[in-house]
This record gives structure tokens, sequence and C-alpha cells, in this order.
């Protein structure tokens, strides 16, 4: 089932707010809501205390004035306590929420990031053909601080200047200082609009901010992950002058937000001077002419200060809500990416599948332009081996991501054991299918994990076993820390032949139905490629075998060869009827081969002894 937030493509800061809720009622569990409830609850709180401080203030000023509150010499004292009792409380209540606030958050974080991170993996091999790293590490990074930044300003910002303008109307009113009610609507308003208006124009410059940020990430990653190639070409200056010319645009792009940015600060200091002189003027008049105690003046003082600096912080989150709105934006779009199609399987209950492979009539593009396969057909019996050969680009290596449904064909039908891989899941397909590719990319982790990885919770011993078959026992046993050896980022600590036989090793774990072999021996030497072939042959004997050859000498052993020309099957048989045919298949034996192939021919092939075969 899709779990994507649906229809969301937020282009206000509305609609910024009702994603984030969006996601916050998708990925919060029972401690986020507690958190969250807390932390609204204190906040309620927090912003009545703040609101009703300068009511205590001016009641105590009240009372230390003669003539204006008589009462009882012990009341000042009280109102003195109550003061700094609100004033306590208040620090005790900042705190606390920000406490529970942050710990509710950060379990939010770990799971957006982990819907974010489960929803890529699982976006199907096209999508990834096309992504760049770096920049989807920044895009989630950006996804996560714009929704903390929209939630923060939702709880702290929105919601107390709420609580607090509510309680300063009822205490204005209360006192019946409705004039100054009339001077702070002004200035709200006043507010209000310059809010929007900036609000409106940062929009924009944000999106390209967070467009910038992504690409200068996307170019650090790339020219860190491939340094190899950055040493051997000594283009460190061309990678760096690269790097510079994205923080320029990243410096540029910000330069505008900045501008903006100050442009608002101006417009709203300007409404607050007025705003100030106005309720000040006003109350020292009133002051003066006996109708307002000093008392009210700084009741009326305070709340000028008080309700204007959260406005302005109203302004400010507005502001920067509209950059947040960009960040969430970018990682909705990846959220919108169709997600690989997994059925359920219907091959559930049936056991370790046979591994009886059938292509009917397959025909797929990468694009409409060009046909990669045109009409494959063939028929592989259970235990068989079968070798597919051609020039590069003839669609051998189509074959196997078809097989493995990493791309789904045009037309035509792919069947496990008779039943349609469309209908199986992705699981249970590929838990049946070991593939050990012609490039080997290692993850930054030790030998034994990473050839693990065939299999979640192999045993030592099970590591070792496949290690052998794969002859890395021997190398494994050379390191000073064994299966525990670091290989480094993507491998790059082993040399390639030994990162293939990671590969075989990773493969032979898994123990599956069917092997797939694309180019498995190609990085190696000839003395280790014959030794691997006759150990793949002994490792495949039991199951279905698909093996994707440049080097023919790598499928003589074959029980049917396929021969591709520009995606389609234009020979077909075993070696020896092919190479006596004279065909596509003879070019290219006699051509690997030159003089030897001769001799070859002259003398046959025993297809049954695998230690002839690897001579």
């Amino acid at each position: 089932m899709d779990s994507r937030p649906q229809g969301l493509r937020p282009r206000t800061i509305s609609q910024a707010l009702r994603t984030t809720l969006h996601l916050v009622r998708e990925e919060s569990d029972a401690f986020v809501l507690r958190q969250l409830g807390f932390s609204l609850g204190l906040l309620v709180l927090g912003a009545i205390l703040n609101a009703a401080r300068p009511v205590i203030y001016k009641l105590t000023i009240d009372a230390f004035t003669p003539g204006v509150a008589p009462g009882s010499p012990i009341m000042p004292v009280v109102l003195v306590g109550m003061l700094v009792l609100s004033q306590y409380a208040l620090g005790l209540s900042v705190g606390l929420r920000q406490l529970v606030h942050g710990l509710g958050v950060q379990r939010l974080s770990r799971r957006i990031s982990n819907k974010f991170f489960a929803h890529i993996v699982h976006l199907p091999m096209r999508y990834h053909l096309s992504r760049k790293t770096g920049a989807i590490g920044e895009t989630m990074s950006q996804g996560l601080s714009g929704c903390q930044t929209v939630l923060q300003h939702t709880v702290f910002t929105f919601l107390p200047v709420v609580v607090e303008l509510v309680v300063i109307i009822a205490v204005l009113l209360h006192f019946g200082h409705v004039v100054y009610l009339g001077i702070l609507g002004v200035t709200g308003l006043a507010y209000g609009y310059t809010f929007w208006l900036a609000a409106r124009q940062v929009v924009e410059p944000s999106r390209k901010v967070s467009s910038v940020q992504v690409d200068a990430q996307a170019t650090l990653t790339d020219s860190l992950l491939n340094y190899e190639t950055v040493k051997y070409f000594h283009a460190e200056r061309t990678v760096c002058a690269r790097f510079d010319d994205r923080q320029q645009a990243k410096e540029d792009a910000w330069r505008s937000v900045l501008r903006l940015k100050a442009t608002q600060s101006v417009a709203l200091n300007t409404i607050f001077a007025l705003s100030v002189a106005c309720s000040l003027g006003f109350a020292a008049y009133e002051v003066l002419s006996g109708s307002m105690t000093i008392g009210d003046f700084v009741l009326i003082n305070t709340y000028v200060f008080r309700l204007v600096q959260p406005l302005e912080a109203l302004g400010i989150a507005a502001r920067d809500m509209s950059l947040a709105l960009a960040f969430i934006e970018r990682m909705l779009d990846v959220f919108r990416e169709e997600r690989e199609n997994d059925r359920r399987c219907r091959a559930t209950g049936l056991g370790r599948p046979s591994g009886r492979i059938s292509f009917q009539s397959v025909t797929f593009a990468y694009n409409p332009d060009q046909t990669t396969l045109k009409g494959v057909s063939f028929e592989l019996p259970p235990g068989q081996t079968i070798g597919i050969v051609g020039s590069s680009g003839s669609g051998k290596t189509s074959i196997v991501r078809l097989l493995l449904r990493l791309y789904e064909p045009d037309s035509g039908r792919i069947c496990l054991d008779g039943i349609p891989i469309s209908q199986m899941s992705l699981q249970c397909l590929r838990s049946a299918i070991a593939v050990v590719p012609q490039d080997t990319v290692l993850f930054n982790d030790t030998i034994a994990s990473n050839i693990a990885f065939g299999r979640c919770g192999a045993t030592l011993s099970e590591i070792e076993a496949a290690a052998r078959l794969a002859h890395l026992d021997e190398f494994i046993a050379s390191l000073p820390e064994g299966y525990q050896t670091l290989v480094g980022e993507r491998g790059l600590k082993l040399s390639g032949g030994e990162k293939q036989r990671v590969a075989i090793a990773r493969a032979a774990l898994m123990k599956p139905s069917v092997f797939v072999f694309d180019e498995a021996t190609s990085s190696l030497d000839s003395r280790t490629e014959r030794e691997i072939l006759r150990n793949l042959i002994e490792l495949a004997r039991a199951s279905t075998t698909i093996v994707i050859a440049h080097r023919l000498a790598t499928v003589v052993h074959a029980d049917e060869l396929l021969v591709l020309d520009r995606g389609s099957v234009v020979e077909r048989g075993r070696h020896a009827e092919l190479v006596m045919a004279g065909g596509a298949y003879a070019a290219l034996w006699r051509a690997q081969n030159g003089p030897r192939a001769e001799v070859c021919d002259s003398l046959g092939f025993d297809h049954e002894n695998p230690e002839a075969v690897a001579q």
C-alpha cells in the first residue's frame, strides 16, 4: 500500500501548515502525541501567565501609590510575591515546554526520516539511475528542517500570540481602555499586511535557496565518492571550481532572502515606533490630565511592547515558514515518486521454487526512441544453465533487470515456475534469485557483513563456507583482522577480483533457486578466473543458472546459448553446434580466440567435465 502523502503540493503558508500536520498525524505514535499534548498545555499556561503579569504589575504600582488603591499594608507584599512567583512559574513552564516539545519532535523526526528512507529504497531503478546521492541527503535534511520549523512556529509562536491577544483584549476592556485597543488593532493590520507581503515575496527566493543548496551538496558528495577519478586526472582544481560555482549560486540566492529580511525589518520597526508613539503619547496625556493612574500607564506601556513584539515574531515566523515551505516541497516531490509495484506472492506456501524460467515474447525499451529487447523468448528448465552472449548494447543485462523486476516489460510475459513474476511479490521473487554483478560495490563495513548481506541472520560458519566456495577464505585468513576487516567506502580497499569474490560469496550464501552471473569473472586474472569458473559450475549445479558473458570461454559449458544482436535472439544452441554453424556466435568465438579457436574446435569440448572446460 502506498503510504505517500496524497495531493500535497504546498504553495502557501497555510498549505505548508496543513502539510506538516498531515505528516504529524501519519507519523505520530502515542509518545509523540503525549509530548505534544503536554507542550500545548504548558504553552497555554505560559501565555496566560505572560499576559497576566502586567496586570499584577499595575496593581502593585497602584498599591504603592498613595490614594490610588487604599487597603491593607500587607497587600503590596502579597502582590510583589505574586509577581515573583508568576515570573518563576513562567520560566519553569518555558523550560519544561522546550524539553517535552524537543523530545516529541526528535521522535517525530526519526519516524519521518524512516518513512522517507523507506520510500527512497523502494523506488524503482529508473529513479535511482537519475538521482544524485548528495541531493537526496540534502533534500531529507531540508524537509525535516522545514517540518520542524513549521511545527516550532505553530507551537511556540502562533498559539501563544493568540492566547495572549485574547487575554490582553479582555484586560483592556475590563479597565476601559478601548482607545488603545483601536491603536493596537490598526498596528496589527499594518503588521499583518507587511507580513503577508514579505511572505509572498520570499517564496521564490526560498525555493532558489533550497535548489542551490541541494545542488551544492550533490556536487560535494559526487566529488568525494569519485575521488579516485579526481586523482587519476589531477582534477582537484576542476572539482574545487565546480563546487565554488555552486557555492556562489547559493550565496547569490541567500543574498535575495537576506535583502527581503532587511526590508521587512525596516518596515516593522517603523510601524512599531509609530504604534509606541501613539499609545504612550495618548497615555501620557491621560496621566497628566488625571484620567489615568501611573499603574494604568505602566499597563498600557507593557501591553504595547507585549503585543507588538509577538506580532513581530509572527512576521518572522511567516517568513521562516515560507522558507520551510520550499524545503518541504522538495521532500514531497520525492514522496510523489511512484514506488515499485509490489503484489501479494501467489507462490506463498509452494516452498522453494524449482527455478523454471520462461521469457515469452518480451519487448522492452528504456526510452520510446530505441527498443532494447524485441520479442525475446526462451525456456530454461530447472537445474540447467543458459549463456547469453552478444556485443555491448545487445540487451544482455536488460534481461537480468527484467527478471528481477527492476523494470517492467512493455509487452510479453516472464514466468518463474509458470507464475508470471508480475503477480509475485518482490520479496518472493528476489529471494529466489542471486545475482553476481559485473560491477560490485560493497558497503563500508566488514567483509563478514558484506558477505552476510546476502542473507540476514547468517552465522559465521555459513559465511566462512560461502567464502570458501568463492576462493576467498585464504585471502581473508591473511588479513590481520580476518572477517572483521573493513573494506572501505564502496569496497575500495579491496582489488577488483577480491570484490568480485565477495559478491560471489554473498550470492552463494543465499542458496537461491536461480543464479545469475553478469560478467562475474570480468575483473579476475586468468588463473583466478579458471578457479572461480570451476567453483561456479559446482556451486550452480543444483540451481538454474543464467550466465551473461562477453568472454565466450566462460559459457562454453552452458546447456544452451542465446546470441543477442540489437535486442533480438539471432542464434541459439550449444557451443559446438553454434561454432560449426559458422554464424554470429562462431564469428565472435574466432574474434576472441584467434588461432587458438581452431585448435579448440578440432579437439572439441567435453561439456559434462567442468575441469576440461576451465583449462
